[in-house]
């Protein structure tokens, strides 16, 4: 007997992708994403049949593409925006101009981007690419020891990482990996980078978003990354800025050094990048480098603490009219801190809460000056087999890291949510 769906909800047909194609100019003066859009501009999400008819890079599939996308309301296409690490080939058909391509193009080829960041100094984990098999992994064992990371060597962010469990033999681990990316719907024929883990099962962990202006970097939040485990999934549940853990903050000073190497690397104009680094004796090794703001409320949290909207920046960028540096230069943030969290019903919660009983806690963040962004999933059923959970995506800026976490933790406790 087939199996009765139980959720047929999922992402509006077509549009699971975040691209967008924007309409009207850009001023010189704007630095947010409020400012622009309140100036008339227009953003549409760009239909995915048509972001996969480009992404071919067959020059004939081009001219009816364009056409449906040419204006909007009278207003003309300005250019195409990819806030994921997707697309390129897509972005460099459908812009005038893309000054992005080629940094996007390499961020996506981790064995060319580690080896590239190496010539320039900039240090990473010491890794091996190549087909994912049992070669491999042993290969990988014998230089990084019992339990390396493996991650498909295309792409960015953490679908597809997985680290190697040394309870586990070398078969077994080979099968659970292939299998995982397959779940993630990762070729398995894309080759594979086994690499070092660095930093033991302590290790700290940082995020840095780069707003980049005429080559240089204008402004550098570094996220401590509160929650980063040692085993997959890799979620970073909580992540705080300015970081608060001694060592980290004695290796700041280390820090602009690689970031300048990376920017050089990537030969980047004008944009923001997402770096993910991890400290290991000493020095800052990146792991990975997206061309784009970080995903989430991270832009949410730049913003509230520079002034500056990275995704303006990397909209602006993207279409060929980068902000000029006296624009960034002359904003400043409203906060000195903040956090971003996931947060989760407390298992003794989850038979008990109600969508209804969201609304005390929506009612608190909507009024809230400090809460920076949000967003929250919840469902309302009444089965053991299907039981309800929610999830709460939440910014909180404050004076101080500590503040935030406080202010944080007050905030969703009492309405049943968990950051641990």
């Amino acid at each position: 007997m087939a199996q009765t769906a139980l959720d047929m909800t999922g992402p509006r047909p077509g549009t699971a992708v975040q691209v967008y194609a924007v309409y009207g100019g850009i001023s010189p003066d704007t630095a947010t994403m409020t400012e622009l859009l309140h100036a008339g501009t227009v953003l549409r999400q760009v239909p995915l049949d048509l972001l996969v008819a480009a992404d071919t890079g067959r020059p004939a599939l081009l001219p009816p593409i364009l056409g449906r996308l040419a204006t909007h309301r009278g207003q003309p296409l300005a250019g195409v925006v990819g806030f994921d690490d997707w697309w390129t080939t897509a972005l460099t058909a459908l812009n005038h101009d893309f000054p992005l391509a080629a940094a996007r193009r390499l961020v996506t080829d981790k064995a060319a981007l580690y080896a590239a960041l190496t010539a320039h100094g900039v240090a990473t984990a010491p890794c091996i690419p190549g087909p994912l098999s049992i070669d491999l992994l042993t290969a990988a064992l014998d230089r990084f020891g019992p339990a390396p990371i493996l991650k498909p060597a295309t792409g960015a962010g953490s679908r597809g990482v997985y680290r190697y469990q040394p309870h586990r033999s070398i078969t077994d681990n080979l099968a659970v990996y292939q299998r995982l990316r397959e779940l993630g719907h990762i070729d398995t024929s894309i080759p594979t980078i086994a690499a070092a883990y660095l930093g033991g099962d302590d290790a700290l962990e940082i995020s840095v978003d780069v707003i980049v202006c005429a080559g240089t970097p204008t402004h550098a939040v570094v996220h401590e990354k509160c929650t980063a485990t040692a085993a997959d999934p890799f979620v970073d549940q909580v992540m705080i800025t300015p970081p608060v853990r001694s060592a980290i903050i004695t290796a700041l000073p280390e820090l602009p050094a690689t970031i300048t190497g990376v920017i050089t690397t990537l030969q980047l104009r004008d944009g923001v990048l997402h770096v993910e680094l991890r400290l290991h004796e000493g020095v800052w090794h990146v792991l990975d480098v997206g061309v784009r703001p970080g995903s989430g409320l991270v832009s949410h949290a730049v913003h509230a603490t520079t002034g500056v909207d990275p995704r303006l920046i990397h909209l602006a960028a993207s279409i060929g009219r980068p902000v000029p540096p006296s624009t960034v230069n002359s904003r400043t943030g409203r906060h000195q801190a903040a956090c971003i969290a996931c947060c989760y019903l407390t298992d003794d919660r989850r038979d008990s809460i109600t969508l209804g009983a969201q609304q005390h806690l929506a009612d608190a963040l909507r009024t809230a000056d400090d809460v920076i962004g949000w967003h929250l999933n919840a469902a309302d059923l009444d089965d053991q087999v299907y039981r309800p959970d929610a999830g709460l995506s939440i910014g909180i800026a404050a004076h101080t890291p500590a503040a935030a976490m406080t202010r944080l933790r007050t905030l969703v406790e009492p309405h049943g949510y968990t950051t641990t």
